[in-house]
């Protein structure tokens, strides 16, 4: 009986969960937020072969966020 609820409910459900899939779908897709992501991207290989390593402690990861943030803005 459960599988027939849980059936139901995910049938019920689906159209909401598909538009919202689709919906992230669009906007991780769009041409702006991919030349973002590859700028971050492009940026953090920058940053982390002049370091030298990966940041191993949650300071160090702060500080290369904070060169990253400085990176992206000019």
């Amino acid at each position: 009986m459960t599988f027939l609820f849980n059936l139901w409910q995910i049938l019920t459900k689906a159209p909401r969960i598909v538009g919202i899939v689709k919906a992230i779908l669009d906007i991780v897709g769009s041409a702006q937020v991919q030349k973002l992501l590859e700028s971050i991207r492009d940026a953090l290989k920058t940053e982390v072969s002049q370091s030298g390593a990966l940041p191993t402690s949650e300071p160090e990861r702060d500080r290369l966020l904070q060169r990253l943030l400085r990176r992206l803005r000019g």
